[in-house]
């Protein structure tokens, strides 16, 4: 009899240990439902780092909308994008917020409806460029085959995009190709996202003299952006249907297009 209880007083001490071992464990909590998000580190005002912490719209859209979700809470994370999608294909984090290619859909669950669409369907100019009559009569990329368009060294999107008549001058990144556009007068438009150019030029001071229109005439313009959860976490598919129904709140309409606005 006293054998048998030292056994049991054994067994409950080392269940014990085991379990403080366990919880220990890099990654391994009971019953949490904390959600590490991964951004990427170097694309304003999407998501970059600031004092180690995550800032922009992104981790902000993310953050809102979990906001709308007590079953969960997130932790972001910003490292380089490459590291980001690498970490969620293999279940080191839990989501991110991109674009739901067939690659990525093979490690993530994604959001039905997206969170965010980029829309590359705004020509930027100054306004005191020579041509602003041509640039905001245009109705098509001929209407401004006499100009030149900014573009960025090595860009796909343009490249597949933009009519290959067009007189190009590349820049190696946004800040270079505003200097190029408002400082150097080295060409008559890009074509970017609102955001994107307005946020760059704030940073340069070239906010004054930027103008931005959206047109109707630039292909593939439209890129949406999903929560995707990585394949790898038990409660993937729980995470995306909350997600979804969330989206059809109203009250959560409301609140996120407000958030997009205050970036544009």
């Amino acid at each position: 009899m006293a054998n048998k209880h030292l056994l049991e007083g054994f067994s409950a001490s080392f269940c014990r240990a085991l379990l403080v071992v366990f919880l220990a464990l890099p990654g391994v909590s009971m019953g949490s439902n904390s959600l590490k998000f991964a951004f990427g580190e170097k694309s304003p005002p999407y998501s970059s780092a600031l004092d180690e912490k995550a800032k922009g719209l992104f981790p902000d859209l993310v953050q809102l909308t979990f906001s709308f979700i007590p079953a969960y809470s997130t932790e972001h994370v910003v490292v380089p994008w490459a590291r980001a999608q690498y970490n969620v294909r293999l279940g080191l984090t839990d989501g991110l917020l991109t674009y739901p290619s067939k690659a990525r859909e093979e490690y993530a669950v994604f959001s039905a409806e997206p969170l965010f669409t980029q829309n590359f369907g705004h020509l930027v100019y100054s306004a005191d460029n020579s041509n602003i009559d041509l640039i905001e009569s245009a109705t098509s990329f001929a209407d401004l085959s006499s100009l030149t368009v900014i573009v960025e060294r090595g860009s796909q999107w343009e490249k597949d995009n933009i009519p290959g008549y067009l007189e190009r001058e590349p820049g190696r990144d946004m800040k270079a190709m505003m200097h190029l556009l408002m400082l150097r007068k080295a060409g008559d438009f890009m074509v970017q996202p609102a955001e994107d150019a307005r946020f760059i030029a704030r940073q340069l001071g070239y906010s004054e003299k930027l103008k931005v229109r959206e047109v109707d005439f630039i292909p593939n313009s439209q890129i949406p952006f999903h929560i995707g959860v990585s394949r790898q976490l038990p409660s993937a598919m729980d995470v995306i249907n909350q997600v979804d129904a969330v989206m059809q709140d109203p009250d959560f309409q409301s609140q996120l297009n407000a958030l997009i606005e205050s970036y544009r």
